[in-house]
Order: C-alpha cells, then sequence, then structure tokens
C-alpha cells in the first residue's frame, strides 16, 4: 500500500473570500497520507477564522503565521513551509488554485512507479469564473531534458506553472526560493534548481490535475509593472553566474528583451527611475550585443527626451527596427 506523505505548502495573504475553495479540494483527495502547510503572510482579513474551521475539523491541516524576522512575501511562506514539512514529496499551490479529487493519488502513483524521479510535472489549465477550462497552459522543448526546460525558463517561456509540480524533498536541499524577489519567483526558483542539477530526472504527464484562477485584478493592480522591473534588477543580481555563462546568454538575453519591450516601453512615463536602471544595467552588462547596446542607448534617449511620443512614420519605422534588433 502506498503512504507516502505530501506535503502541500501554500502561502496566503487576505484570501478569506476564496482559501476555501482551495482548502475544499484537498480536503476531498482520494489520496489520505498528506498534510497541508499554509502560512499567512500577514492577513488583515478574517483568513485566519476561515483556516481555522479546517483545523478544527482535520489535523493534517496546519496554519502558521510568516516569523517577524522573515521578509514579507508568498517566498518567505514558502521557505517556511519547506522547514516545517514533513513529507517525502512536496506540491506548492496559491491560495485560490483548484486540485482535482485524484491529484495526489495519481502523482504519487507516478513516482512511486519511477523511485529515481526528482520532479513529475503534470498539466495545468485554467478556472475563469468558476470554470473549468480543458486545455492545458504547459509548454514543452521538442525533447523534455532538464537542460531544454531551464532553457525555456531563462527565455521565460515558461513551461510549467508551479502547481503542477510534484518535487521530491530531497532535490530541493540546496534550493530555496529568493526571499527578496517579489516578482518572477517561480521562475527563478525553477531556474535555480534545474541548474543546479542538470541531471535532474524529469517525469512527464500530460493529464490536467490543477487549475491556475485567472483574476485580472491580482496581477495588473497598482505597482504591478514598478514592481516587476525592480525585480528583473533582483533577478540579474541572483543569477549573475549564468548571466555570465556563454551557453546561457541568449537565452536570458530574449527574457530581458522581451520584458523591455512589453514593459520598460509602454509604461515608461510611469516608470522612469527603475526603467532608466535597467537601461543603465543593459548597457553596462555582458548580456547585450554590442549592437544591441547602441540600441538600448538610443532607446533610453528617445524615451527620456519623449521623442518616442512622435507620430511620424519615420519614428515607427525607427521603433520597430528597435524591437527587432533587441528581440534577435
Amino acid at each position: 500500500m502506498i503512504n507516502s506523505l505530501v506535503s502541500i505548502i501554500i502561502p496566503t495573504y487576505n484570501r478569506a473570500h476564496i482559501i476555501n475553495e482551495t482548502l475544499d479540494s484537498i480536503a476531498a483527495q482520494t489520496y489520505q497520507s498528506w498534510e497541508c502547510i499554509m502560512v499567512d503572510d500577514g492577513s488583515t482579513d478574517d483568513t485566519d477564522k476561515i483556516v481555522n474551521k479546517y483545523l478544527e475539523k482535520d489535523i493534517r491541516f496546519q496554519f502558521y503565521s510568516r516569523p517577524e524576522n522573515r521578509l514579507k512575501g508568498a517566498n518567505a511562506c514558502r521557505n517556511f513551509g519547506i522547514e516545517n514539512s514533513k513529507g517525502e514529496y512536496i506540491m506548492f499551490l496559491d491560495s485560490d488554485d483548484i486540485c482535482e479529487t485524484f491529484c495526489l493519488q495519481e502523482r504519487v502513483e507516478k513516482v512511486v512507479n519511477d523511485s529515481s524521479a526528482d520532479l513529475l510535472i503534470k498539466d495545468t489549465s485554467l478556472f475563469i469564473l468558476n470554470e473549468k477550462y480543458t486545455f492545458s497552459i504547459n509548454k514543452d522543448p521538442e525533447i523534455n531534458t532538464s537542460e531544454n526546460y531551464l532553457r525555456m525558463f531563462l527565455r521565460y517561456e515558461i513551461p510549467w506553472p508551479i502547481m503542477g509540480c510534484f518535487y521530491k524533498k530531497s532535490a530541493l536541499e540546496n534550493c530555496k526560493f529568493d526571499e527578496n524577489l517579489n516578482r518572477f519567483q517561480d521562475v527563478s526558483f525553477n531556474i535555480k534548481l534545474l541548474s543546479q542539477a542538470k541531471q535532474l530526472k524529469i517525469v512527464r504527464d500530460f493529464k490536467i490535475d490543477t487549475y491556475y484562477r485567472v483574476d485580472d485584478n491580482k496581477v495588473f493592480n497598482e505597482g504591478f509593472v514598478s514592481n516587476m522591473l525592480n525585480a528583473l534588477l533582483v533577478f540579474y543580481q541572483i543569477h549573475v553566474n549564468l548571466i555570465q555563462d556563454k551557453n546561457y546568454a541568449a537565452d536570458l538575453r530574449k527574457f530581458s528583451c522581451k520584458i523591455i519591450l512589453e514593459f520598460v516601453i509602454p509604461y515608461f512615463s510611469q516608470n522612469k527611475k527603475v526603467s532608466n536602471r535597467i537601461f543603465f544595467w543593459s548597457v553596462n552588462s555582458k548580456l547585450y550585443t554590442i549592437n544591441q547596446k547602441r540600441v538600448l542607448l538610443l532607446m533610453m534617449i528617445f524615451l527620456n527626451t519623449r521623442l518616442f511620443e512622435v507620430k511620424k512614420i519615420a519614428m515607427n519605422k525607427f521603433r520597430n527596427r528597435f524591437k527587432r534588433i533587441l528581440s534577435q
């Protein structure tokens, strides 16, 4: 009989209105050997009252508050959850994700049948307005290797959302979430894991068993772009060794270009200070080619002098040329 303990780790903040749906989906699991570790990030609503109802019914639910000596944020909560977990396997959920009832049962069976597996990846779909979608949001390289998945993360072509992962805890011994990072959290974590253990044994299963809740309010809220751009600078510091590695520089350059084109340029006037810091970093880094650095320098000048706001045809052509060179 399979009875490997699974630790489900959930950071939460002001989710009193919705966390019950996530916890109900865990309580309904057909697989019984699990612990659910919730770590609150300083909620000011009634999250604790909602969670206490589950604690009273089932001792497998656990509820902690993030220690005051830890930085605020989901990453610190996840790390604290890992530190307090007892499971052989670890699964991360956000406090609005949904699991199918068979999720844990089939995941455990899959990894037990292949004891060499360090990481199982299942498919995830979307949950929008209480409707479960039937298409997968996962992406895969042509050949499913840890190296190829690493390159996808480096290019910001996210192959899997974190709730689709089923980690062997021993594979995470030297890998923690960076608590200074408030964006690109899952991306950075998986880059660390895949780059530290290039021989990581990944098992892939294409059945949907979790759902990511789509909520525009939690994405483009006030300060989202500014936080993302500041996080990019922190991300550069965390992964400086990969930036300086010629084998991965081209992949990371695509990631950086994507952020510049999609968030720095369109929102420059609202985030001028941090945007200029990104331009300065880029021009002085080893990440870009000489030609791209020239383009970035011109782009910074044009944005600061508001020349990009000129609506003439010539300027539009120039802008498109900038984008083309940066995207190479």
